[in-house]
């Protein structure tokens, strides 16, 4: 009997899981890809049309009671969080290596069509699960190294793939203890292993839009912050060996984003934060190089004296806080900058700007609206 209920909770939730990854499917295409067209949004588009093909191939396997074209259209569909992977690295403009998810789907699918018959299904399903949850876990450290991976939005994905990695190694574990299992183990397995990639396409569908839909951060900014870490680390070496001291790391954030989109919307909110940009840009010398890290972050590398940098600075602030007087808003606009100078700090670029973005957390903790300045 717990079987029968079991068989029917996975079907309803195959059932909803390719009404999710039809739905996903035509959001990450019309709204994505077809508005923004990159690499980066092709293959996440890519990896939603697998979900969906093989998601409602299983169902049609389940539904004729063939059990190998279900397994099949399983093995299939666990390529995609590789893909979704390989879209990251696209938009990060390093090598995206989709073959590698295409040789997931196919050896994952061979695998359980293969080992269907035989009493080692059960690891081998496991195994094939605990692969895929691999790519998941390696599009956290995508994120990670993403110059928007502050915004809210990004949340869901970061969640889902830890969660998936967590529970692909538990389900892994579990099975090296019983390598064949029974028949109501199976069908437990195969129930969370159906609502796991549920949520995970729910998830990545929310993320995926904001990537190719909201965040600014897109094809063309994207690959400025590489460019910016390059130039940047580039200019510090120089500078380290010609023995300039003059060079600081800037981080201009503005204050409160979460309470500004709260009271001006999505659409005002970008306009603001454009607005912000372009002030920072305008604030400093045409030499100093720029990157931003997300929507309402931004580094600045720069090579003046302290007193002449204090006055750029200053002029900022007082310049972002005028930004809504044409848009009168409940929250005031305002920005917190840390500054980390190399001869104190160090001139390794990564060290740099930690102390900066710390030095920036610091000063909207105490207020906004003023800069701090590390070693000062």
């Amino acid at each position: 009997m717990t079987g029968g209920l079991d068989s029917i909770a996975t079907a309803n939730l195959g059932i909803a899981q390719a009404t999710v990854a039809t739905l996903g499917t035509v959001m990450i295409i019309g709204l994505g890809f077809l508005q923004r067209p990159s690499r980066a949004s092709l293959l996440w588009s890519l990896a939603f049309v697998v979900a969906m093909v093989s998601t409602w191939v299983s169902l049609a396997g389940e539904a004729l009671g063939n059990e190998p074209v279900r397994r099949i259209g399983l093995g299939v569909l666990l390529g995609a969080p590789a893909l979704i992977w390989s879209g990251f690295r696209a938009r990060r403009r390093v090598a995206a290596l989709p073959w590698i998810a295409a040789a997931v789907s196919v050896l994952s699918a061979l695998a359980l069509w293969l080992g269907s018959h035989t009493e080692m299904y059960n690891l081998i399903f496991r195994v094939d699960f605990f692969i895929a949850s691999i790519f998941a876990g390696l599009t956290l450290l995508e994120i990670r190294r993403s110059p928007d991976r502050h915004e809210r939005l990004v949340i869901p994905l970061v969640l889902v793939s830890a969660s998936f990695v967590l529970l692909a190694l538990f389900i892994l574990i579990a099975g090296l203890f019983q390598p064949s299992g029974s028949l109501e183990e199976l069908s437990f397995v195969r129930l969370l292993n159906t609502l796991g990639m549920l949520i995970y396409l729910v998830c990545a569908t929310v993320t995926l839009l904001f990537f190719t839909t909201v965040s600014p951060v897109g094809a063309e900014t994207a690959a400025s912050w590489p460019q910016f870490t390059v130039t940047a680390s580039d200019r510090l070496a120089r500078a380290r060996a010609a023995g300039e001291t003059s060079w600081a790391m800037l981080v201009v954030r503005l204050d409160d984003p979460d309470d500004i989109r709260a009271a001006a919307g999505e659409a005002l909110f970008g306009e603001i934060v454009e607005r912000f940009e372009h002030t920072v840009r305008a604030s400093f010398p045409a030499e100093a190089d720029m990157g931003r890290e997300g929507r309402g972050r931004v580094a600045v590398l720069v090579s003046r004296p302290g007193p002449v940098l204090r006055e750029h600075v200053s002029r900022m602030l007082r310049e972002i806080t005028e930004l809504d007087a044409a848009q009168p808003m409940a929250v005031q606009l305002s920005a917190s900058v840390g500054w980390a100078s190399a001869d104190v700090v160090g001139y390794d670029f990564d060290t740099l700007l930690a102390h900066a973005q710390q030095a920036s957390e610091d000063a909207s903790d105490s207020g906004g609206d003023r800069w701090q300045r590390v070693g000062a």
